[in-house]
């Protein structure tokens, strides 16, 4: 398998990001703490974008080709009021910017199983 469906699981929570292949199940965590901001869950647009691009090259691998993934960005963090419209795209434009090619952002708060993610068994985040 070339990775042509390269589906990642992202969950964003606490000034971490842990992502999945949903594929192969590895595994790779990272800190969001260049990113963050006391007032708001994005302080530094150009450095959560570095950081999604990180982590999907890593768990990607290093291939010549290698195409853009689906990623499922999963905001866990308590926000009090709930997310913004405004807050939702810049997560959203961070992956897109970062390699992903479709994005999908569950509302939900727990952690979803591989089956509920394939089968988009959840609500959306909306952004619209």
């Amino acid at each position: 398998m070339f990775g042509f469906n390269l589906r990642l699981y992202f969950v964003v929570t606490q000034g971490r990001l842990k992502v999945t292949d949903l594929n192969s199940g590895k595994v790779i965590e990272s800190s969001l703490q260049p990113a963050s901001h006391p007032r708001t869950p994005i302080g530094n647009f150009e450095k959560l974008e570095e950081i999604f691009a990180q982590a999907i090259k890593e768990i990607g691998g290093k291939s010549f080709f290698r195409p853009s993934p689906v990623v499922y960005l999963h905001l866990l963090d308590e926000i009090e009021g709930g997310y913004t419209q405004i807050e939702v795209r810049a997560f959203k434009e961070a992956a897109l910017g970062g390699g992903a090619r479709e994005i999908f952002m569950p509302e939900s708060r727990t952690i979803l199983t591989v089956q509920q993610l394939l089968a988009k068994d959840f609500f959306e985040l909306d952004d619209a």
